[in-house]
């Protein structure tokens, strides 16, 4: 499609967007060219899912899953139980009589979970995430545990059915937690294959191009094109804020995000007030830099206040991360020792030269230290100097992979080399760098020397050890730019806090997966 075309790429259909823009001058536009999806990005234009799913659709689901998945942990629970317990209520030729006892259970599970709000808010997540979930579900599947017990109480007073067991609905929990996960998890795969969300920009400059970027990383979601919030459609844009109601008709939009830089006008305030009925709004707050997943929504006499976090990591803090550090390392480099052994040997045939590769690096307190990879490119690539260690170019706003010139490696980088950096399987001897306290499990990411030209507010990344993995990782890694990164930095430090540390963890190895940002 020529750039004079007058049709716009939507994913789905071609769009002419005469026909979409309703205002009066739409004929002088400049007409933007297809949105392209950049190098390393999932592609979701060109193979994203055309099915889509109503919010009551999806919310019937939800609860479906969850109480099968209940139902399957009680007996599950129970034959458990029967292993661990001595008592002979509990044995495994009494589980037909105790599950009749305990029946109430899944259905108590799915009542607690709805009274508790689970299900109105779960369309509304961006991107669910069944780890965030956890707190939320064990609170609501140990309150359908003390609703099952206080029914079935009731109903032994009142007509002197059996007494619920309290023990055997413990284990319930337990299980169902575990079980309800797994469910949630299998439920969003088959969603995400067969599913998608169209989504909408609202915005312009490099906000708006972050989440545009995001958008597209993420399988179960289709960008459809952007609008801005003024006068002015610049390259690339498909109409204004005044055009959102006939292009969320036309386009089929189901979610719009806004990045705008400026005050809302009354006209679009009211324009996405219309909206809210029928499409999911999410907005960027102002000063989104200094907001992160600790800040907490409060009001004074109605109007909303959003309130930052304090930036400040304890003494106690400080000792949590460094013990869980010593502790996962040990078992992670004891357990996969054996694939330790043959990925070095791999990296010993895959070409001459070294099994490890050892570079400089910046760590806590701008300390330098070696930081150890497997060699994943030919040795006169590694004796050359490397395209991250000299960039050409110091735009800021130029995604890592084209400051760093990871384009360039391409050709030296072994065959089995790129296997590893694929899947990330050339940093799993960084957890030697750990073990030593030259590195963290998660932290900011170690900067070369010639990048550590930082200033004020972005030197706190070096009051903690940089990690193997990170917020910059599992946010998109060489696809975004140094601001980004130094901004990502900036919150994981001030934002701190060991849930955060395991939802990261929990989230890397599907990013290490798809290969998102990997070069």
């Amino acid at each position: 499609m020529s750039i004079s075309d007058p049709r716009v790429e939507t994913g789905s259909r071609t769009v002419d967007q005469t026909a979409v823009n309703p205002v009066a001058d739409a004929q002088a536009l400049a007409t933007p060219p297809p949105l392209s999806v950049p190098h390393g990005s999932s592609g979701t234009h060109a193979a994203s899912p055309q099915h889509t799913i109503s919010d009551r659709d999806l919310t019937l689901m939800q609860i479906s899953c969850d109480f099968v998945c209940a139902c399957i942990a009680l007996p599950l629970s129970l034959l458990l139980l029967s292993r661990l317990s001595s008592a002979p209520g509990n044995a495994s030729g009494e589980l037909l009589r105790n599950m009749k006892i305990d029946s109430l259970f899944p259905l108590a599970v799915v009542l607690a979970l709805a009274l508790g709000g689970v299900y109105r808010v779960a369309h509304r997540r961006l991107q669910p995430s069944a780890f965030l979930e956890l707190r939320e579900l064990s609170f609501g599947v140990g309150c359908g545990c003390v609703l099952a017990l206080a029914i079935g109480e009731f109903l032994h007073a009142a007509s002197g059915t059996v007494e619920p067991n309290a023990t055997q609905l413990v284990m319930a929990v337990i299980v169902a937690i575990g079980v309800i996960t797994v469910g949630r998890v299998v439920l969003r795969f088959f969603l995400r294959t067969l599913t998608t969300t169209r989504v909408l920009v609202v915005g312009s400059g490099t906000t708006a191009d972050r989440i545009m970027l995001s958008v597209r990383q993420e399988p179960a979601m289709t960008l459809v094109g952007r609008a801005v919030d003024g006068d002015t459609v610049d390259a690339g844009a498909i109409g204004r804020v005044t055009d959102l109601p006939e292009l969320c008709r036309q386009l089929d939009v189901h979610r719009i995000l806004v990045a705008a830089n400026e005050q809302f006008s009354a006209e679009s305030l009211d324009i996405y007030r219309r909206l809210q009925d029928s499409v999911h709004i999410a907005m960027v707050p102002r000063y989104f830099e200094l907001i992160s997943w600790r800040s907490r929504l409060t009001d004074l006499s109605g109007t909303p206040l959003l309130e930052i976090a304090q930036p400040h990591m304890s003494a106690w803090d400080k000792f949590m991360k460094r013990a869980f550090d010593l502790c996962m390392s040990s078992a992670v480099l004891l357990a996969m020792s054996p694939l330790l052994v043959v990925v070095a040997v791999g990296v010993k045939l895959s070409s001459p030269g070294p099994v490890f590769f050892r570079q400089v690096r910046l760590g806590r307190s701008a300390e330098p230290f070696k930081v150890i990879k497997f060699r994943s490119m030919t040795m006169d690539a590694e004796a050359a100097p490397a395209a991250d260690a000299a960039p050409e170019r110091d735009d800021p706003d130029l995604p890592l992979h084209e400051l760093r010139n990871k384009d360039d490696e391409t050709g030296r980088i072994t065959h089995f080399g790129a296997f590893l950096r694929r899947t990330g399987t050339d940093e799993i001897p960084q957890f030697i760098n750990v073990f030593k306290g030259d590195m963290s499990i998660v932290g900011p990411r170690p900067f070369i020397p010639k990048e550590a030209n930082v200033e004020g507010w972005a030197t706190r990344r070096f009051e903690v050890r940089p990690g193997i993995t990170g917020l910059w990782q599992v946010s998109g890694r060489n696809d975004l730019t140094r601001n980004d990164l130094v901004q990502l930095d900036y919150l994981y430090v001030a934002s701190w806090s060991l849930w955060w540390d395991l939802k990261i963890m929990f989230e890397t190895p599907m990013t290490m997966v798809r290969g998102t940002g990997a070069y």
